[in-house]
Formats: C-alpha cells, sequence, structure tokens
C-alpha cells in the first residue's frame, strides 16, 4: 500500500515540475505550510527497521509550519502522525505523535548557491517531543513520552511562487528506551527515522505594489508596471531597456547605445549620426565619403568629384578657390571677380592701349593702313606668348554715311583685324570680333578730328 502512494505521489510531483520554477522562501514569503507523507523506520531493543521501505504499515503522514528567518535560516514547527510497531512478531505496536522545533540551514542563500536554484538543499536541527500511545496489540503497554534532538537534510523543488516540493530525512534520536516496552540489549535509547515527501504551499498573497505581475522582492521599480524581461520596470518602446535608463524611452533602441537607436547600424547612435540611414564613418559624424576627398558626402557639393575643404568637395583644379565648374579659367589661377580668370597685367593692358590707338583705316574701307601693321605684330606677339589669352575686336564708324552701311563697315574692319592675326598663327577660336558702327562714338561727328577718332577698332585682351 506504501509503495502505491508514494508511487502515485511521484507522479503528481512529475505532473506539477513542468511549472516554471520561480522564487524560493524570502523575506516575502514569511510563512509557509508543509503537508506531507512519510515512511518511518524504528530502531528499538534486538529489533531494527532501519534502511527497510518495504513495510508497508510504517506510513505515517504530517503537517508543518514554516518560517523565513533570513536568507540562510529558516524555522520549523511539524507534526508526524504514525505508527511503529515490531513487523513480526507483534511483540509491540504505538501509535506515534513526533512534533519538532528545528531551525533549517539552507544552501541556497547566494553565498554556497543561486538563491533561484532549481534544487536548493539543507540541513536541518533542532529539539523535540513525541508520545508513544497503545496499538493495537499487546494494548496493555503504558504510555510514553519523550524528548528527542532530531538531525536531518533534504532539499526543496520550487514549482510556483506559491507551491515547492519538500523531500527530507530526519533521524529521531530519542530519551527514551520504552517505545517497545522491552529492554533486551545494551542499547541505551531507542530511535526513529522519518523519511517525508510534501508539498509547500506560501500563505498569503504576493506582494505586488504596482499590479505588474511581478513580485515586490524582484521587482526593481515596484511603483511602476514593468516587464519580467525588465524586472519590473517600464520599457515603453520594449528594447529591454528601462525607461530610467533609456536615452530615447520612446524609441526601440540597443543596450549598448542606453536604449537609443542606430538605424543604419553603423555603430553611430542616430541622435549623433549626421547621416542616420546611410552607414558611414565616426570621423564624419555617421556619412559617407563617397570620393574620398575628406569632405562628407552630405557638405559635399560634388560628392561624385574629389575636391578640397575649402570648396566644400569640389575640385579646384588652378587652386584659386573657385570650383572647376564655375571657373571660366579652370587650369589657370584666377580671382572671383574675373570669373576664376587671372586679370590681364597693367603692363599689357597699357600696350594694347598703344597699339589699337595705332590701328588706322581708309575713309569708306575695311583694308587695314600699312602703317598700323607694326602695332598689329605687337599685338600677335602678345598673343603667341600667351596661349591663354583671348582677344576681343570691336570695330565701329564715324557718321558720314547711313547707318545700315556703317554698322557693315564696322563689323568688317573688326574682321580684318582678326583676319590679319589668324593669317599670323593665331587660333580663330581666341578672337572674337563685334561691330557697333556708329551707336558707340567717344567723340563728336560735327567735326573731322572727331570723325576720325570715331573710326576705330577698341581691342580688349581677356582670359575669359
Amino acid at each position: 500500500m506504501f509503495n502505491k502512494i508514494i508511487t502515485g505521489f511521484f507522479i503528481m510531483l512529475c505532473g506539477l515540475m513542468i511549472s516554471p520554477i520561480t522564487n524560493a522562501q524570502t523575506i516575502e514569503d514569511k510563512t509557509w505550510l508543509s503537508v506531507y507523507l512519510g515512511h518511518h523506520e524504528v530502531d528499538v531493543d534486538g529489533y531494527s527497521e532501519m534502511g527497510k521501505f518495504n513495510v508497508p504499515r510504517d506510513v505515517g503522514g504530517g503537517i508543518s509550519i514554516q518560517r523565513y528567518l533570513n536568507d540562510s535560516f529558516d524555522a520549523n514547527f511539524g507534526i508526524y502522525l504514525g505508527r511503529v510497531d515490531h513487523e513480526y512478531n507483534n511483540s509491540f505496536s504505538r501509535y506515534m505523535v513526533n512534533t519538532n522545533l528545528t531551525a533549517r540551514y539552507k544552501f541556497a542563500n547566494g553565498y554556497i548557491i543561486e538563491k533561484e536554484s532549481t534544487v536548493r538543499p539543507y540541513l536541518l536541527a533542532g529539539l523535540g517531543f513525541s508520545r508513544y500511545a497503545e496499538g493495537s496489540s499487546p494494548n496493555n503497554l503504558p504510555k510514553v513520552s519523550s524528548m528527542q534532538i532530531p538531525l536531518g537534510a533534504g532539499f526543496e523543488i520550487p514549482l510556483s511562487d506559491n507551491v515547492s516540493v519538500d523531500i527530507n530525512s530526519t533521524y529521531n534520536s530519542t530519551f527514551t528506551d520504552e517505545i517497545d516496552g522491552a529492554d533486551f540489549d545494551d542499547q541505551n535509547n531507542d530511535h526513529v527515522l522519518i523519511h517525508t515527501i510534501g508539498l509547500k504551499l506560501r500563505l498569503g498573497s504576493v506582494e505586488d505594489t504596482d499590479n505588474d505581475g511581478i513580485r515586490d522582492s524582484r521587482d526593481e521599480c515596484v511603483n511602476e508596471m514593468g516587464t519580467p524581461a525588465t524586472n519590473g520596470c517600464p520599457d515603453r518602446d520594449g528594447d529591454n531597456v528601462i525607461d530610467s535608463k533609456d536615452r530615447c524611452p520612446n524609441q526601440a533602441g540597443l543596450v549598448e547605445f542606453a536604449g537609443c537607436p542606430d538605424t543604419d547600424a553603423d555603430g553611430i547612435v542616430d541622435y549623433e549620426d549626421m547621416c542616420p540611414n546611410i552607414a558611414g564613418l565616426a570621423k564624419f559624424k555617421g556619412c559617407v565619403d563617397s570620393d574620398s576627398d575628406s569632405v562628407a558626402d552630405n557638405n559635399d557639393e560634388c560628392p561624385n568629384v574629389a575636391g578640397t575643404v575649402s570648396t566644400k568637395g569640389c575640385p579646384d583644379s588652378d587652386g584659386d578657390r573657385i570650383i572647376d565648374s564655375k571657373d571660366v579659367c579652370p587650369n589657370k589661377s584666377g580671382t572671383i571677380q574675373n570669373d576664376g580668370c587671372p586679370v590681364v597685367s597693367d603692363e599689357i593692358n597699357k600696350e594694347v592701349t598703344l597699339i589699337f590707338n595705332n590701328i588706322y583705316f581708309a575713309t569708306d574701307e575695311a583694308a587695314i593702313h600699312e602703317s598700323s601693321m607694326k602695332s598689329l605684330d605687337k599685338l600677335y606677339n602678345i598673343l603667341n606668348d600667351d596661349t591663354d589669352l583671348k582677344l576681343k575686336v570691336s570695330g565701329h564708324a564715324d557718321s558720314r554715311d547711313d547707318k545700315e552701311y556703317n554698322m557693315k563697315l564696322s563689323k568688317e574692319r573688326a574682321q580684318s583685324v582678326k583676319s590679319y592675326l589668324v593669317h599670323k598663327g593665331i587660333s580663330s577660336s581666341r578672337i572674337t570680333t563685334e561691330g557697333y558702327g556708329e551707336t558707340k562714338p567717344i567723340a563728336s561727328n560735327a567735326s573731322k578730328d572727331g570723325k576720325t577718332r570715331n573710326r576705330r577698332v577698341e581691342l580688349k585682351l581677356s582670359y575669359n
């Protein structure tokens, strides 16, 4: 019968053990009630059952109250009921009431093993009192009472916040030799060994101040609702970083960035990343430098062409701080005022002024006067010496004839100068011509001298 009971009890325990394992008895869970089944063995005069589990009548049960003292010790008061007898000759049979007050030393105290261990062993010792009354036979034995010293060991297996399995063995060393009513040997006292297995039930409810399903002893934020993953603290964005330590509590992020996101996974947190959606480098504050010119793309006006820092990432071939795309003379250093081209020197400008003051044309003709050839040769030399120079030739006329004729004549005179220089070897692409007729006089056409001055060709050298 005993074997069937124990087998059934173990099946029940195995079923319960699929429940999640949680806290052991703590300062919050001060009082527990244990209900258990047991098997007891006696060692009396001339007869010992020690170690014999096949004695079906040596079955008992009991109840105990356990009180938390600290992380290492609990106090326990228990009552165990059973019958002790001689299994073979019925020389004695008594009903036993065994009471013990013991202290348990818990190994799962955080010092020896973890408090949350799956199996939590303990040792026990204390002081007890037992009463042995008449049994079935013989029924004339006197009642016996005795103090005892209980020593034992056991372990608990927590099944939930409210239930644990408790298994132990306790050796009760009594102060009497009269349990069996006989004194057949030199043994001073009789002894009882009790093995129990039972369920330990927490009395009272778990303290959960914020009603988040996490007991206060495990809740690091007892007044704020949280989750088990964050030990009871709130985590609004669900990134497992509690709000009080989350620099970005409304954006799911990473633990290594104190709860802030790194969208492009470049190792630079978004709030410090100037390009949070493109993986970049720390030296560019999270941005890339596609053309490797040390100017990040977000600040680079020419992100696909290597440039300089001073020109915001755009190329400046001549180093005049005017980007090539806006520099009319990208290979020759110039000024902003001159669109990136150099300024023609004062010396050359003076020489050109003398040249165009000495270019003459016959009246009503586009042919250059022979006396002007020497001046034009000087102009050729200037252009030939500096191949970046360009020339604009502007033709003008006096008001002697009608406007259409004067316009035509001024254009032909400008073209005559160009033709002479091209014939000498200057590229035609370097020379532009324009005719203005009588529209831009520099003197009065009322006098002969004024008309002479208005019949002119103006020369302008530039690099653009």
